[in-house]
């Protein structure tokens, strides 16, 4: 009973936080930090882990979407699903807890020397599995997934906008993004630390790869589609299970939304014009204050909080474009 009252608190607590914002029209530079509630290991629905089981995870996933609503009020949950994103899209799997560190460091750049700041960074090199972090990625250093990290930094500071719906933007808060980050990858390895197969509310033994397929229109924003298989090409036997591959993002993130479509398909769902989707604007201004693209997009037109403007590039990133 405890552990349902304290569930449906921090549901009603997020309800009664997107009911409010919607009711003020949601603020352009909203920086209050909102913390979804911690996931619990016995909050998955029961049942076999197997495709035939997704469902279920699916009206749990609806349910919690229409209590959350895809509330954003500092940022973070934005940027938290934007990283889950491009670690399918440059990973190319979900194992956080391998691919990803915490690092005791500088709070303005990942170059600066520390000032005890807690920070997440790419791992490199191998283990049994294969290679890690930047070690898995052609380039060497993971364009989009370090996108989103250099954003908690502090030359993010009152930089980085995301488009909220109609003509709202969220400002970042990069300090509560690298806090969250710091939270979430430990409680990533906390799931992998006790994996399970055929275990519904446990993280898969079993290794897999992910492959991007497609982005379509998604609850909060554009649903991006992997293609999940085993490591040697096959079936994965649990592919319900990578939900809590996705820790490190935050379960509770409605920006998250995973769901299993079967046919070894999974999605998930993040947030406005961030992630390179695979897709053409036609000519047309993209809808996003900050859009992460390996090509070089400045000067062209975009749409931020409902005026046209175009993308300049960061000043930290080479990847990383603002609408201005």
């Amino acid at each position: 009973m405890k552990t349902s009252w304290l569930k449906l608190a921090s549901i009603a607590s997020l309800a009664f936080a997107t009911l409010a914002a919607c009711s003020s029209g949601e603020s352009p530079t909203t920086e209050q930090e909102q913390q979804p509630g911690e996931a619990q290991p016995g909050e998955a629905q029961p049942g076999e882990a197997t495709e035939e089981s997704s469902s279920s995870d699916v009206r749990l996933g609806t349910a919690e979407q229409a209590a959350m609503v895809c509330s954003n009020l500092d940022g973070t949950n934005s940027a938290m699903a934007a990283l889950a994103v491009a670690v399918a899209q440059d990973l190319g799997r979900l194992q956080a807890g391998k691919d990803f560190k915490v690092r005791l460091g500088g709070w303005q750049s990942e170059s600066q020397a520390g000032n005890n700041a807690e920070t997440i960074v790419l791992t490199s090199g191998s283990d049994a599995s294969g290679p890690l972090g930047k070690s898995r990625c052609s380039d060497g250093k993971c364009a989009r997934v370090q996108a989103i990290l250099d954003m908690q930094y502090e030359q993010a500071t009152n930089k980085v906008y995301f488009q909220g719906s109609g003509n709202t933007k969220v400002l970042l808060n990069p300090s509560a993004l690298r806090s969250r980050m710091v939270s979430k990858l430990r409680e990533q390895k906390d799931f992998d630390a006790r994996a399970k197969d055929n275990d519904p509310t446990q993280a898969p033994k079993e290794e897999h790869k992910l492959t991007f397929v497609s982005a379509a229109k998604g609850g909060c924003d554009t649903m991006f589609t992997f293609q999940a298989v085993k490591t040697t090409g096959a079936a994965l036997q649990y592919p319900a299970q990578l939900k809590w591959k996705l820790a490190f993002a935050d379960i509770n993130n409605p920006y998250i939304n995973f769901q299993n479509l079967g046919g070894g398909k999974i999605a998930f769902d993040p947030t406005w014009g961030l992630n390179e989707d695979g897709t053409s604007s036609g000519g047309t201004c993209a809808a996003a204050c900050t859009k992460v693209s390996l090509a070089n997009i400045a000067n062209q037109c975009c749409t931020c909080g409902g005026v046209n403007k175009t993308f300049v590039k960061s000043a930290w990133s080479a990847t990383t474009f603002l609408c201005q």
